[in-house]
């Protein structure tokens, strides 16, 4: 869509920003729906109404999130993952040689995977928090993805729903934490670590807001690459509205 969006631009077909600006956005969705008909070379595109293209965005999101949501919402779901799995905090990582050569290996073992284990049971309730979020995506908001990057519709949920899901997170997070001792086995590490590395930054940690900071990250990473899957093969997606927006707008 951006190679399309530059074609657009070297057309001339986007006025000087001052007639922009005196455009209804509707005028201007019209315009570049018309545009990228004309620089894909495909005549069938139709210029769809912006009820459709929110509605097709929208499903395209609510996907990707589910998506995301399920993986991750499930025992293993961030444990189970390499590539989500929450590392432990920098210091003790980088250190983590010295803290198992001292037998500390096995709490360390444990508080990490209380931290996953404590970002897949937070993540799991994520998705009323995404669906509100999503469901009240404007046309203005379509309008910005439609041109945006491969995962702007992600960088859009992030934006929106980062901090309600933050808060969501949060408690249930150090609930977990506490239950499983996560936060006390760490600052048990921590004190006894301290006399070794006295000199190591970053030892005062808030526990629940790292898992949960990770959390986020994981969720929206995931997101992402689901939206990168719906932009490359929209047909996949089973979705007919989803399919129409996202192929008239191929990049």
């Amino acid at each position: 869509m951006r190679r399309a969006l530059i074609g657009l631009i070297a057309s001339g077909a986007l006025a000087a920003s001052s007639a922009v600006g005196a455009q209804s956005l509707g005028d201007r969705f019209k315009q570049f729906m018309g545009s990228m008909e004309g620089a894909n070379g495909n005549s069938s595109a139709q210029q769809l109404p912006e009820s459709e293209v929110v509605s097709g965005l929208r499903a395209a999101l609510a996907d990707g999130a589910s998506a995301a949501v399920t993986q991750l919402g499930q025992t293993d779901g961030f444990w189970g993952d390499a590539a989500r799995r929450i590392p432990l905090p920098g210091w003790m990582d980088k250190t983590s040689t010295m803290l198992r050569g001292a037998g500390f290996g096995n709490q360390m073992d444990s508080f990490q995977l209380s931290m996953n284990r404590a970002a897949e049971q937070a993540t799991a309730e994520a998705g009323p928090i995404v669906r509100e979020t999503i469901n009240n995506m404007s046309v203005a908001d379509a309008y910005d993805i439609l041109q945006g990057s491969n995962t702007a519709a992600t960088e859009y949920l992030r934006d929106k729903a980062g901090d309600d899901l933050a808060a969501k997170f949060e408690p249930i997070i150090a609930n977990t934490t506490a239950q499983s001792q996560a936060v006390s086995r760490y600052e048990s590490l921590t004190s006894k670590a301290k006399p070794m590395l006295q000199f190591v930054p970053g030892m005062n940690l808030d526990v629940n807001d790292y898992v949960t900071q990770q959390a986020l990250d994981g969720l929206f990473a995931v997101i992402g690459q689901q939206e990168q899957k719906i932009r490359a093969n929209p047909a996949q997606t089973g979705s007919a509205i989803v399919k129409k927006v996202f192929s008239t707008v191929s990049r």
